[in-house]
């Protein structure tokens, strides 16, 4: 299923690009070099040291010149929108994996890596981690590390309430018993991690996949009631908070005993809990006694792609496997962007004593339950799914819809969304 860029986004790439103001005009006045664009999102880290990464990778490579577009996340997607539709796109690309699927039918839009394989060095990624990339038999995207929804608890306030670290369901709901007394509430949820953890029961409950790879619908509407039947509970027994009522410091303060979130950003919400004396532990993924399906899953973070359309593809290969593989890079990276999937990027934190602490713990978890968490339908993360959600969970909460009525009208939301 391939998103139609609409003739609004074209007239958008006329006249919006991507920031390039780490780069002085006069670098890019000389024309004895072959010029690579090179587009990127994240925060204010990230821009700093990929920009000290492309300097070091132009002195290595002084018949090249790299044209940096980054920005926040923030208006990104939409600016590639327009890029793509207008055909634009940098001849390196960081892209989110769900794009993988909306931005081609057949993954002829970007460049077979493959093909690239004298230069990129694919013997340094485990196979199965490659297979996150691949589309139709074309390897279009290699992961730059993986990432799962992964529980982390206070382990210091568990034990204050002399309770183990959780592994079902039931722990949660009996740990809120205990808890809700002193005002505090186990589990602080965001939209996508409420989302997420709801799917994971629903599944585990039902047997059914919520969406499968091409964007096929698991789920009949009684199964829909599940998801919203579970969130009810957690919400009306203190296991979590409404999405609104709740504070991104719940956890750091002590007032959510745990939280949940991506393997790549556990450092920046579980530090500030751990820097106040309290031990973090990444718990198992919870389940439900004879359940089929884990309903745990795992994408990559991000991924680095070539344009199907570059006219440089040697070269463009070249700065890819310096961004996933080179020495320099991986220790200017550090974790900033989750355990790195290759081989050799681990190796240099593992020789530099760059690799420890929650997200490794977090990255472990995930390898020991490699056979049963699988890959994430690019579809899952649908905006128009998340908010549905939110939006009519809230409804329930408020009386203003029952659990049947919300769980008809969100299928019929996935279900015109995915005919798009």
């Amino acid at each position: 299923m391939k998103r139609y860029i609409k003739a609004a986004a074209l007239c958008i790439a006329a006249v919006m690009t991507f920031c390039s103001c780490s780069a002085s005009a006069e670098k890019y006045e000389h024309n004895n070099h072959t010029k690579i664009t090179f587009s990127w999102w994240g925060k204010d880290v990230r821009h700093k040291y990929t920009t000290e990464a492309i300097e070091i990778f132009e002195e290595q490579n002084d018949d090249l010149m790299i044209y940096p577009r980054y920005a926040e996340w923030a208006g990104f997607k939409d600016r590639m929108d327009a890029k793509i539709g207008s055909g634009g796109e940098a001849d390196v690309m960081q892209v989110n994996f769900g794009w993988l699927y909306e931005y081609t039918n057949d993954g002829y839009e970007f460049y077979d890596l493959k093909q690239l394989s004298d230069i990129i060095d694919l013997d340094k990624f485990d196979p199965a981690v490659l297979e996150y990339g691949t589309v139709n038999g074309r390897l279009i995207g290699i992961p730059i590390s993986m990432n799962t929804q992964t529980v982390y608890i206070n382990k210091t306030l568990f034990n204050k309430y002399s309770l183990d670290l959780p592994t079902t369901w039931d722990d949660y709901f009996k740990a809120a018993e205990v808890m809700s007394k002193d005002g505090v509430y186990v589990l602080r949820l965001s939209k996508s991690s409420a989302w997420h953890l709801c799917i994971a029961y629903a599944e585990q409950q039902t047997g059914k996949r919520l969406l499968d790879s091409e964007g096929n619908i698991g789920f009949d509407e009684k199964d829909f009631e599940v998801l919203f039947d579970f969130y009810k509970q957690m919400i009306d027994k203190g296991v979590t908070k409404r999405i609104d009522d709740r504070d991104r410091k719940d956890f750091e303060d002590g007032k959510a005993a745990g939280t949940v979130m991506w393997i790549s950003d556990a450092e920046y919400y579980v530090a500030p809990c751990r820097d106040k004396g309290n031990e973090i532990a990444v718990a198992e993924y919870p389940v439900k006694q004879g359940a089929i399906l884990s309903g745990w899953y795992a994408k990559p973070t991000s991924l680095y792609a070539i344009s199907g359309s570059t006219k440089h593809p040697q070269e463009a290969a070249r700065l890819v496997e310096f961004l996933l593989s080179s020495q320099e890079m991986a220790r200017l990276r550090g974790l900033e962007n989750g355990v790195p999937a290759s081989k050799s990027s681990l190796e240099v934190l593992e020789a530099n004593d760059m690799i420890d602490g929650i997200q490794l713990e977090a990255e472990d978890m995930r390898k020991k339950h490699t056979p049963e968490v699988k890959l994430l339908s690019p579809y899952t993360e649908t905006a128009e799914f998340i908010e549905g959600f939110d939006e009519l969970i809230n409804h329930v909460l408020d009386g203003e819809k029952d659990i049947p009525g919300a769980a008809k009208e969100l299928r019929e939301i996935m279900v015109q969304t995915l005919s798009k």
